[in-house]
């Protein structure tokens, strides 16, 4: 029995995980640590606002309030689908060329 794996999005990273959900994609710590610090720095932010919010969630028993931080929860989970879309995917899929000849030759059309 094979169990289905996910990889990495660095098309150059090896590791993969085991798949909890379809679709799923997921970074490993190595190349994490390889994205420039502010990058990082708001993902991590992103989702420490998201934990916070879910934990209040659970202790509030009050279900105007709920849903109040439900809509607010949800708002930073949106920020982070956003920022994974815009900021750490294409840093790995899509990586700049180093200044050089090549790159200059392939703006210039030749």
């Amino acid at each position: 029995m094979t169990e289905a794996r996910t990889s990495c999005i660095n098309p150059r990273c090896n590791r993969t995980y085991k798949q909890e959900h379809e679709g799923q994609e997921v970074i490993c710590g190595k190349c994490f640590r390889s994205l420039p610090d502010a990058v990082r720095t708001n993902h991590r932010r992103y989702w420490r606002e998201y934990r916070k919010w879910d934990r209040r969630i659970k202790r509030t028993r009050d279900e105007l309030k709920i849903l109040h931080m439900r809509v607010i929860r949800d708002r930073f989970g949106t920020m982070i689908d956003c920022h994974w879309d815009a900021e750490i995917k294409p840093y790995f899929l899509s990586p700049e060329k180093p200044e050089g000849l090549d790159a200059f030759l392939e703006e210039v059309g030749l």
